[in-house]
């Protein structure tokens, strides 16, 4: 369950924290899957109230803020890689790699990072 060594050893884009953090769904439900925290071209990392079952395929949808252009939320595919206990034990975070996401969406991500994102 636990992410090892070698995920980061195999994480090759820098990813990018949020100045906040956006829900992100299950599909098209109104389940939150959690909470994002950071993420790259790649992957991403969510905060989230419960486990997250690892390699299992999603589909995601994540609204966005009203200042990115092109739309007002993005749906993509993307397997749980790794989960663990964060340091409040009340949440987990779970690594997820991106499976599949079209050019509007990448540009939708690449302007989120671009405006809200921080490197550590």
């Amino acid at each position: 369950m636990k992410g090892g060594k070698n995920d980061v050893e195999q994480r090759q884009v820098t990813r990018r924290h949020l100045v906040f953090y956006l829900r992100v769904f299950d599909g098209m439900s109104s389940r939150v899957v959690g909470h994002l925290m950071d993420i790259s071209s790649n992957g991403l990392m969510l905060l989230s109230d419960e486990p997250v079952p690892v390699n299992e395929e999603y589909r995601l949808r994540m609204r966005l803020p009203t200042e990115v252009v092109g739309s007002d939320e993005i749906i993509f595919g993307a397997i749980g890689r790794w989960c663990r206990q964060d340091e409040n034990p009340d949440f987990y975070i779970t690594g997820f790699k991106i499976q599949d996401m079209d050019d509007e969406t990448e540009k939708s991500v690449s302007q989120l990072i671009e405006e809200f994102g921080f490197l550590d």
